[in-house]
């Protein structure tokens, strides 16, 4: 119990942290994305470019939405049924990812798609083209602003609810101590910056994450160079981000792998770090 106590009083300040952050990448996606669809109207030769970076930028921001809720209402639920607290906590936790995944996952598509069109208006012809892949950038854009101002939203009520029940827990464990025995809890100077032994489970996936981008980064290369006929694209700047990804990626992995999914995580030493 004291171990649950000490892991959500983190998770809420870890999470009070992500309200700002999300809200500066939404805000940065936004931009963005605004600024691919001028230069695509004024036909600038950047509009490739950043284009490129303002869906990379939105997917990950999305996808950050992701790894937010999901498995957020664990620690929640056990905080909850063990002392006894409100159980409109669960549920509230667990609606958000009704709420933001649904058009996380559309907004998503929507990029994909324009990029595809955007690869067509590059080598196909036909008058419709360019109509239809502009039509689907504005689309795309509006429903991406949309959807970052529904997931802000969620982010910011998920932290005020995970300070409510950590206001709440604290309050229970003060008028009944027995149900945690303050011994048992690490000093703060003892805990890590995401919560001791858990920032290595945090560090092991953002590790397979890194692989993850390393292994793809071939993708938008055959893209640029097949769909959108960039014949004499040269290939290795492609290469030296997918080692880099790849180097970061698995040294992570190996160097956190006492911490992948499905072995005992091992805790850390009184009085010394991970």
């Amino acid at each position: 119990m004291a171990e649950i106590l000490r892991v959500m009083g983190v998770s809420a300040r870890v999470r009070s942290q992500m309200t700002p952050f999300f809200g500066f990448a939404a805000a940065f996606s936004s931009l963005l994305l605004g600024a691919t669809l001028a230069l695509g109207y004024l036909g600038h030769p950047s509009h490739l470019i950043v284009s490129l970076g303002a869906a990379f930028a939105a997917i990950s921001a999305h996808c950050l939405i992701f790894g937010i809720f999901t498995g957020a209402g664990k620690d929640t639920r056990e905080l909850v049924q063990d002392l006894h607290l409100n159980p409109e906590f669960v549920g509230q936790t667990k609606s958000f990812r009704k709420i933001t995944f649904p058009p996380a996952l559309y907004a998503i598509l929507m990029i994909l798609v324009t990029a595809f069109l955007g690869g067509a208006l590059s080598n196909l012809k036909g008058s419709y083209w360019p109509m239809l892949h502009g039509l689907m950038a504005w689309v795309t854009f509006a429903y991406n602003v949309k959807t970052f101002v529904l997931e802000y939203r969620c982010v910011r009520e998920n932290a005020a609810i995970l300070k409510r029940v950590n206001f709440e827990a604290a309050q229970v464990t003060t008028q009944h101590p027995e149900l945690a025995s303050v011994d048992q809890f690490e000093s703060p100077e003892a805990v890590d910056g995401l919560g001791g032994y858990q920032w290595g489970s945090h560090v092991f996936a953002l590790g397979k994450f890194l692989c993850f981008l390393g292994w793809n980064m071939l993708l938008p290369y055959f893209y640029m160079k097949f769909i959108m006929g960039m014949i004499l694209l040269p290939i290795w700047p492609f290469l030296v981000l997918s080692a880099v990804f790849l180097g970061g990626g698995y040294f992570l992995r190996w160097k956190y792998r006492q911490y992948r999914p499905g072995l005992s995580i091992p805790r850390k030493p009184a009085g010394g770090p991970v």
